[in-house]
């Protein structure tokens, strides 16, 4: 599950800062739950600043809960050090969190051979980011053409 937060780059900053010191983990409060963290598997918080997504922060399987903050009872953690940086997509700012966040491909590496010097498939992978469909939804909601 992946979703997606708007920060202040001085926060984004504060957070980045943690991947050094002694307790890497940061933390983000929510107001509501995201619903789709019931499920096993990996979970991304994507980080939207300064007018574009820019990466994500690998989810910990554990969170916090604090019925006494009305305001924003749930913490996600995350560790600091996963923060991975993607190739910059417009975003408009929000609040809260969004699922609408940049979808990441696997695709694999051609690997140039000696003898032939064409491509060939080399078992490593990395991460492209397709053209999102975001600002399209976003501008189909404000009733605009893109």
């Amino acid at each position: 599950m992946d979703i997606g937060v708007w920060m202040a780059r001085p926060a984004l900053e504060e957070k980045l800062a943690l991947r050094t010191s002694r307790n890497p983990e940061g933390t983000w409060n929510l107001r509501n739950w995201p619903s789709g963290f019931s499920k096993r598997g990996d979970n991304r918080l994507f980080v939207a600043s300064d007018g574009a997504w820019i990466g994500y922060f690998k989810i910990s399987g554990e969170a916090l809960y604090n019925p006494r903050d009305s305001s924003a009872p749930y913490t996600l953690l995350f560790d600091t050090r996963t923060w991975t940086r993607i190739e910059p997509r417009p975003a408009q700012s929000f609040r809260g969190f969004t699922y609408d966040v940049p979808r990441l491909a696997e695709t694999r590496i051609p690997e140039k051979t000696e003898k032939n010097g064409e491509g060939k498939e080399k078992g490593g992978k990395t991460t492209e980011e397709p053209a999102a469909k975001s600002e399209n939804r976003q501008a189909k909601k404000e009733g605009t053409q893109l």
